[in-house]
């Protein structure tokens, strides 16, 4: 009790010089309260925008792996023929629907999944595709031919799988999308999509009938209304056709016209069923391919598997658990969700490291300037060190006095550093965030502006069906638990502000810190101390 009594006496009797010390122990704790606060203002974004995050991911073939390594075998070898080069380990095998269903048992309770299918079929007689940059049947007819001598080299309509020789199959003027689910069709007729039925209903979604919804464009173009049919063909077989009723119509509030230069990848000619009538109608096609004679093709579609996960710890228990199910290693998993995720976390990322840093320099910087204050502190009252070693008190208790009231002081300048630290950090964490996002925005304008084109999402465009491609916004990267890369899709949309920073994690920090400069700055003092020889001290005073 006496040493804080006399410690406080000490304190009170030196006002000025407490003072200082006690300005210099608040612009450090002002300074270490709003550095941490951005720090913890960036762990609480991160983790409540993961929370909720609903994470999908897929499962797809690694190419640029297996690639690589059969380049390494090449130079290995010591010899590059190109003839040696096996086409067919790059193309992979795809997935049955089997297959992913088995991997789903590597999914957690309250997980889920969906899928659909893809395929582009022609428009017979009068049915013609629309085209946001024509309104004229030869324009559009131009444009089915333009589809059909890129995908067909030489002109010529057989295809892989068919009978007529290995060139890649003609892709119709109608892309067909067929969903297994109603959530599946979440990112497009959902409460955040663009699409909504204007006319008719949703088909069923466990109907194995060829019912559909079409575009209001494409309607229009075509004269075409609810409970009226029209009929596809087979791009690479034009005798072998299906005919699909109209159950709805619907509306795209996207700007987006897809890429002009072919029909099927313009929105308006999305069309829309169940998975099972879209298997049915490739089904039916296999069969009529090999019926029919050596021309036919069969239709070509393509299978999309999505696994949704409830947390990112499931996702990451997913991708490791599916290569124990028989995964092949030359499969990834990988989510595009996790890819935006991290993309959008970069200026907040990079705000919290520059905090971090700011943060230690402060602290270093502080702590000497204390330590210079606490020795010359120590120089003026050295006689009273010695008066009071002389009558009897222990150097350690002398030494004890000096850490509390260099304690106290610091205490009360966190306190205060705590309340001034904590009504400033927000504004001042979404000013500087501010900057953060507007110069990664910038940077992105800039690499846009040097391509002459949107990079946003580059790889990006609209796909067969309304789906979205890879995007690359920022850079590859790395996703948690995966064993590949993915890229986001699309632009990134960045976490713009924090809405809190300071909690009792800053405080018990701040805390910390006080306890740190304490220590650190009374430490020359206490080693002086217990040097000093009080006889010495109070003979060589003049």
């Amino acid at each position: 009790m006496y040493i804080i009594q006399n410690a406080w006496k000490s304190i009170t009797r030196n006002k000025a010089r407490n003072i200082l010390i006690g300005i210099v122990a608040l612009v450090i704790a002002v300074s270490s309260c709003v550095a941490l606060s951005i720090r913890q203002a960036a762990e609480t974004a991160k983790k409540d925008t993961l929370e909720g995050l609903t994470i999908t991911a897929q499962i797809s073939f690694d190419r640029s792996s297996q690639m690589s390594s059969q380049m390494e075998d090449m130079k290995n070898s010591g010899t590059f023929d190109k003839s040696s080069f096996d086409f067919s380990k790059i193309a992979g095998e795809s997935l049955t629907l089997d297959d992913y269903m088995k991997y789903t048992e590597a999914q957690s309770d309250g997980d889920s999944y969906y899928y659909n299918m893809t395929a582009s079929l022609d428009g017979t007689g009068d049915l013609e595709a629309y085209n946001s940059t024509s309104s004229t049947s030869s324009d559009t007819s131009a444009t089915s031919e333009t589809n059909n001598a890129l995908a067909a080299p030489g002109g010529s309509n057989s295809g892989m799988g068919g009978k007529g020789g290995m060139s890649f199959a003609a892709q119709g003027d109608f892309s067909l999308t067929g969903y297994s689910s109603y959530d599946s069709m979440m990112s497009l007729f959902g409460q955040d999509g663009t699409y909504s039925i204007t006319d008719g209903v949703m088909f069923d979604e466990d109907t194995s009938e060829l019912t559909c919804v079409i575009s209001d464009e494409l309607a229009t173009y075509n004269n075409l209304a609810v409970g009226d049919t029209m009929t596809l063909a087979n791009p690479n077989y034009e005798d072998e056709t299906y005919t699909f009723t109209i159950c709805g119509i619907y509306t795209n509030a996207s700007s987006d016209a897809g890429n002009s230069a072919f029909a099927m990848s313009d929105p308006a000619n999305n069309i829309y069923l169940s998975y099972n009538a879209l298997k049915a109608v490739v089904d039916a096609s296999e069969t009529a391919g090999n019926t029919s004679d050596d021309t036919a093709v069969n239709l070509t579609s393509e299978l999309q598997f999505t696994y949704v996960f409830s947390e990112s710890a499931h996702y990451e228990t997913f991708a490791e658990k599916v290569y124990d199910l028989g995964l092949e290693d030359t499969y990834t998993v990988s989510s595009q969700d996790l890819a935006s995720y991290e993309s959008s976390l970069t200026p907040l990322e990079t705000l919290s490291t520059m905090a971090v840093w700011f943060f230690l320099i402060v602290l270093g910087i502080g702590g000497v300037i204390l330590i210079v204050l606490n020795i010359f502190n120590l120089r003026e009252r050295k006689y009273e060190v010695g008066v009071l070693t002389a009558i009897g008190m222990k150097k350690s208790k002398v030494a004890t006095q000096f850490v509390c009231e260099l304690f106290s002081i610091t205490f009360i300048a966190i306190i205060l550093g705590a309340v001034i630290g904590a009504t400033v950090s927000v504004p001042v964490t979404n000013v500087l965030l501010a900057n953060q996002v507007e110069s990664a925005s910038a940077s992105t304008e800039e690499l846009s502006n040097n391509f002459g084109k949107d990079m946003s999402g580059m790889g990006g465009g609209t796909m067969p069906g309304g789906t979205s491609g890879s995007g690359m916004t920022g850079g590859k990267q790395q996703i948690m638990g995966g064993r590949g890369n993915a890229v986001a899709a699309g632009p990134v949309s960045y976490i713009q502000s924090v809405s809190s920073a300071t909690n009792i994690v800053v405080l018990l920090e701040l805390l910390g810190v006080g306890l740190i400069l304490t220590i650190v700055s009374s430490l020359a003092a206490m080693i002086t101390i217990m040097r000093y020889e009080p006889l010495k001290i109070l003979s060589s005073r003049s």
